[in-house]
């Protein structure tokens, strides 16, 4: 299960996300360079791409 996060993201933080995902099983954390709290805004291809790579 991935957690995507923004690394630029001040609610969120891709550290905190990090420690979060420790808490699931096969979780992993993918982090969209450049994006903030809201990465479908801030780079929509990167953020369809990293869904896409999920749903498979």
């Amino acid at each position: 299960m991935p957690l995507l996060v923004g690394e630029v993201d001040l609610n969120s933080r891709p550290s905190a996300v990090t420690e979060f995902a420790g808490l699931f099983p096969h979780a992993e954390v993918v982090v969209q360079s450049g994006a903030g709290h809201f990465p479908w805004l801030d780079d929509a291809d990167a953020f369809v791409a990293a869904t896409a790579a999920f749903i498979g």
